[in-house]
């Protein structure tokens, strides 16, 4: 499978991480991809064979043209239906409060079809994404949409504020000293994330400490699971151990050990969470 990344325009680079185009010529076969909750919202656009996900009641359910992803709260398994061409536009952790029409709580853990989010402009958008001449051509078309959304939404200074505290933390700040580092009570964070995460800031730290667990042990898969809980901010192994299995369906040792899908391989490399780490 090849998988690019492209930066967004640096207006939008404070609510998207990147644009990202995955194809293959043929379907993969084998193991299905994995993926795990990492905070991040997704817009997806299939312009070849769609993907099947797992559903909750352990059937294949083959997903539209075109759809966002909510916040995870576990993991999905997907896998491909034939010829693969991919795109997404990943927005950061809380980024992409600004672009949607609703409270961000209203996603979480759902894949709603665009035109049910945008209604007809979502239609035309779609319909402009899958006969573009050129990724450059889509990326532009959606760029553009997210601009016009911007202009007309208006910033949540405190939320945009706890949001960067939990990404320069890596998640390990308690929900009490990040209401008292951005000034207000747990109560009203808890209101902040709701609508602009769609989690609770307990459950989105938890996460972020989840990917900081895996960009380590991408980059040094011989460090001590013990040390790792520690250093990631669990009180310890059986801790790690606990979440890990909670959000990824696997213990730390069954992942290792399990040989991962084509896509997943991309969302957890070490580079890729480095650099969703470092940009708060």
């Amino acid at each position: 499978m090849n998988y690019v990344e492209r930066k967004p325009l640096r207006v939008l680079s404070e609510y998207l991480e990147c644009f990202w185009f995955a194809s293959s010529a043929a379907a993969p076969g084998g193991v299905p991809d994995r993926v795990v909750p990492d905070g991040c919202i997704e817009w997806i656009f299939h312009l070849e064979a769609p993907f099947k996900r797992l559903s909750q009641a352990n059937a294949w359910e083959t997903q539209p043209r075109s759809f966002v992803v909510g916040e995870l709260t576990r993991f999905i398994l997907l896998q491909p239906t034939g010829p693969v061409a991919t795109m997404g536009v990943r927005f950061r952790p809380g980024g992409a409060y600004r672009f949607l029409p609703f409270p961000v709580a209203l996603l979480t853990d759902s894949f709603v079809p665009t035109n049910n989010i945008w209604g007809r402009l979502g239609d035309d958008l779609e319909a402009a994404v899958l006969s573009a001449r050129s990724h450059q051509h889509r990326q532009h078309a959606i760029e553009t949409f997210l601009l016009s959304r911007l202009i007309a939404s208006e910033p949540r200074r405190r939320f945009d504020a706890a949001i960067r505290e939990v990404m320069r933390t890596r998640g390990q700040v308690r929900v009490q000293q990040l209401a008292t580092t951005v000034g207000c009570s747990t109560r009203q964070l808890e209101r902040e994330f709701r609508a602009g995460a769609g989690l609770s800031p307990k459950a989105l730290t938890r996460i972020i400490r989840f990917q900081e667990v895996l960009r380590v042990v991408g980059e040094d898969a011989l460090r001590q699971w013990v040390n790792i809980a520690l250093d990631c901010g669990f009180a310890d192994q059986p801790h790690l151990v606990r979440d890990f299995r909670n959000l990824s369906g696997q213990s730390p040792t069954e992942r290792h050990a399990s040989p991962a899908g084509e896509l997943s391989r991309y969302l957890v490399s070490p580079q890729r969470l480095s650099d969703l780490m470092g940009a708060a």
